[in-house]
């Protein structure tokens, strides 16, 4: 394909011969003044009209073509190639060489992305059970030792073999993610259930930061996968109990006839303005982040929440303020 080239159709070659043969005619009328060549001239422009129709003609049915095209690149679909001379022509090949390309590139991608899906995932089942062993040591470990200085530094060693499960987990989220192996289970779930399974998740959080969570709902349904959408829940009220030490957390639910928001609000200090634009992305910490974290909970969060067609914005305003906006309709539909 990329040894075409340039051509000129048979349909261009003729509209600028009628085109140069009527300056011709004109100069020989003006010379001569002839009847003859005035009917000749007249008839020139007769079928330059013609031939000019044609070609616009052709031209809009090849451009329409192009559009069809392009199109089926981007669904990653099989394209037509537009026969014949000229620029159009030529432009018809060369996207068919860029789709063949891009579909390889696809492919590529895809496998390397299944087979780092792959790779995580054997590290991940392999560190989770020297991981579950020490958490069960350390559990029985905390009953027996009575010790007060042994039983803080045991204390300390538990909670870091918390957190390195919980990265294990989120990073094998991330890989399954990337990858597109999960598969979302759609179900009518109510707001309000979902709400208070996160807060009974964190209850630990809030009774070690002395807080409350407030909601106020109207007993709303979305249509979600409740297992990840509860844990993209989780991640963002549980990044607010952990940065901002306000004795209340409040969440609001609204909705109208298209759309259901959930706004997630604390009272603390609010979010750096230079950190909100980078929230979102994979190992970004806040500059105003104490914690040992690793900057994983808020994207999966995010990824989680587009998986569902949803948005997820974030901004200050007496404290941080988390926006969830989720279609009631069009994501049901775009399954």
């Amino acid at each position: 394909m990329d040894s075409i080239e340039r051509t000129t159709s048979f349909t261009q070659k003729l509209y600028w011969l009628f085109y140069l043969l009527t300056f011709l005619l004109l100069g020989i009328y003006f010379q001569t003044n002839q009847r003859i060549i005035l009917l000749i001239m007249i008839l020139d422009f007769i079928l330059l009209g013609i031939v000019y129709y044609c070609y616009q003609r052709k031209l809009h049915k090849q451009l329409k073509q192009l559009i069809h095209n392009a199109d089926a690149i981007i669904e990653q679909k099989d394209m037509e190639l537009i026969d014949g001379e000229g620029e159009i022509s030529l432009l018809s090949h060369k996207l068919y060489t860029l789709s063949k390309r891009y579909h390889i590139m696809s492919e590529t991608m895809l496998q390397e992305q299944v087979k780092l899906k792959d790779y995580i995932e054997d590290i991940s089942h392999q560190l989770k059970t020297p991981i579950t062993s020490m958490r069960i040591n350390e559990e029985l470990l905390l009953e027996i030792i009575e010790d007060q200085k042994q039983l803080d530094k045991l204390k300390h060693i538990y909670q870091q073999t918390i957190k390195m499960n919980k990265l294990v987990n989120d990073l094998l989220t991330l890989a399954l993610l990337d990858s597109n192996s999960i598969v979302l289970n759609y179900q009518n779930e109510s707001i309000e259930s979902l709400i208070d399974e996160v807060e009974e998740n964190l209850e630990y959080l809030l009774i070690e930061n002395h807080m409350q969570i407030n909601v106020q709902h109207h007993q709303e349904k979305l249509f979600c996968d409740r297992k990840w959408l509860g844990e993209a829940l989780e991640n963002i009220i549980k990044n607010c109990l952990e940065n901002n030490h306000d004795q209340c957390l409040d969440i609001k639910v609204y909705q109208n006839d298209s759309l259901i928001k959930i706004l997630i609000q604390d009272h603390g200090k609010g979010i750096d303005e230079d950190d909100l634009h980078h929230l979102f992305e994979r190992f970004y910490r806040s500059h105003q982040n104490q914690k040992e974290g690793v900057g994983i909970g808020l994207s999966l969060a995010k990824e989680i929440i587009e998986k569902h067609h949803g948005i997820i914005n974030v901004y200050n305003n007496q404290g941080a303020v988390f926006e969830l906006t989720f279609p009631k309709f069009l994501a049901k539909r775009k399954l």
